[in-house]
């Protein structure tokens, strides 16, 4: 069963008769979104579609936390706008748009999201975070939490260590204000009436001290342990995951749920915990340091199902990497393999979900030319179709109109993140390097020149048995004769494209006219 199944499962056991169930995730918009945060909504999404194959109705609600503060300024914000940093202390809504193109800061982080949701086909119910809070639809809950302020206090020191302490109880308020004058939160709330109806404030940016009813001054928002619980009872949500900070014992959820259901009345949804994400050689990943890599990014190198068959296929305690090295070229073939048993009834349960959950167009999806054979090839036609296609040809692949998009993203990963894989001919000998070679070297290179000369038709598999023919010895152990092998093999290389590592040589030489290449191995 797959672990979006379990979820679901559970979800409606602890509630069988409700009409509608509630999936739902979220995230701040402190910078461009990054592909760690994806694993929020992708966690939800799956569940969803698990309720809906066991023929329940379901929504996926997506949360942008816009109306929180902008804590620090993102390193790649701080290149491209001066003084970003007077704008600490605000919402992320209200704060303009460094890049000139959209309403605010949250605004262009949001639809940037969005976009790349919409290639991958997820289609969330948005919620927009200042424009619930300023609207006035959680008016009721402020002033609530604001009576039941004490409450609240004594349940979030449950969860600390240190002693509470009388005089800080009695000035504490579960919200953070903005001020009107100066939009920031740098605010103390100096009390409030006991029935939550109005508060006094006073600005410690500006200056401006005022008293405010609560329900009409719409720049008031619960701190996070007292608004996330207070959506889930007023969106009904029956799940939420989180990163796994939040399922410790004494983290984000924990705490909310006992403020949900002693204080606020509320059932917690159920909860799963996840695993981070990370980029090979980038480090850890946050928004708000601007030190990720985007869904948008992602994109640009994986396809949008396989992105999706990524998150369906790790259980969501499990950690992953997106490494932009050869990895790629093995989760593509992992990918296409699978597809080819998927769309042949040969998955097992498990797997049979997961192809199930992550392809777009199910099993109309069409396979497609091997990851690993486009690169090989590609570079030395400069990723153009047609050229590829007719190389493709000799080596009786087929390539199609469908294939091109395939071909663009290996362009992006040779070019954006394997310069060195931009394998091109040798214009001239390289008859320098030809020089330092050994002499059974030299003869290696004579027999596959005279070979490939006399080939009318050079073929792939015939051109790899007789490369080994030339270079393995029977009399020595595999080990040592991969041992020999790299060394003629860097021979070879050095000789067509100067390099010392390059595609594989045998699918390149049967690819690839020989007319281009035979005269830099005639020595």
């Amino acid at each position: 069963m797959h672990w979006a199944e379990k979820i679901a499962e559970e979800i409606i056991a602890s509630n069988p008769q409700k009409e509608e169930y509630v999936c739902a995730a979220g995230i701040s918009p402190s910078g461009s979104v990054h592909i760690g945060n994806f694993r929020d909504i992708a966690t939800s999404f799956y569940v969803v579609k698990a309720l809906q194959k066991m023929g329940k109705k379901a929504r996926l609600l997506f949360s942008w936390d816009e109306f929180d503060r902008l804590r620090k300024v993102p390193s790649n914000i701080a290149k491209i706008s001066e003084n970003f940093d007077k704008y600490i202390g605000m919402p992320y809504a209200f704060i303009p748009d460094p890049h000139g193109v959209a309403a605010s800061y949250a605004e262009y982080n949001e639809k940037e999201f969005e976009a790349s949701l919409k290639e991958l086909d997820i289609h969330p119910d948005f919620r927009y975070q200042a424009k619930e809070y300023t609207s006035g639809r959680y008016a009721d809950r402020i002033v609530f939490a604001l009576k039941k302020r004490l409450e609240i206090y004594d349940v979030l020191m449950k969860y600390k260590t240190q002693e509470a302490n009388d005089g800080e109880r009695e000035n504490y308020y579960p919200l953070n204000v903005y001020c009107d004058c100066c939009k920031t939160d740098f605010t103390q709330v100096l009390s409030c009436s006991d029935d939550g109806e109005t508060l006094t404030f006073r600005c410690k940016k500006c200056g401006q001290e005022k008293t405010v009813k609560v329900r009409d001054y719409n720049l008031i928002k619960l701190v996070w342990k007292v608004d996330w619980p207070m959506r889930w009872g007023v969106e009904g949500v029956d799940f939420e995951p989180g990163g796994i900070d939040h399922a410790a014992a004494s983290g984000s959820y924990m705490v909310a749920c006992d403020i949900a259901e002693n204080v606020l009345g509320v059932k917690p949804p159920l909860f799963q915990g996840y695993g981070w994400l990370s980029i090979a050689g980038l480090g850890d990943m946050h928004s708000s340091t601007g030190n990720n890599i985007t869904p948008a990014a992602v994109l640009k190198v994986y396809e949008p199902d396989m992105i999706r068959w990524l998150f369906a296929k790790y259980e969501p305690k499990a950690s992953f990497s997106f490494n932009f090295d050869d990895t790629i070229i093995r989760h593509y073939s992992e990918f296409d393999k699978g597809l080819e048993a998927y769309k042949r009834g040969e998955s097992d349960e498990f797997y049979t979900s997961v192809y199930d959950y992550a392809l777009i167009n199910g099993k109309n999806t069409r396979s497609k030319v091997p990851f690993g054979v486009l690169a090989s090839v590609a570079t030395v036609v400069d990723f153009r179709p047609e050229p590829v296609r007719q190389l493709l040809n000799k080596i009786d692949v087929e390539f199609t109109a469908q294939d091109e998009e395939r071909l663009l993203r290996v362009k992006n990963w040779i070019s954006d993140h394997q310069p060195s894989k931009m394998y091109k001919l040798l214009t001239q000998k390289n008859s320098a390097f030809y020089e330092t070679l050994e002499d059974d070297k030299k003869a290696a290179v004579k027999k596959l020149h005279d070979y490939l000369l006399a080939e009318e038709n050079v073929k792939e598999k015939e051109v790899q048995q007789f490369i080994y023919s030339i270079i393995n010895n029977p009399e020595l152990s595999k080990k040592e004769n991969m041992a020999i092998q790299q060394q003629y093999f860097k021979a070879f290389y050095n000789l067509l494209i100067g390099q010392d590592a390059g595609p594989r040589l045998y699918l390149f030489l049967a690819a690839v006219d020989k007319a281009q290449y035979l005269h830099l191995l005639d020595f």
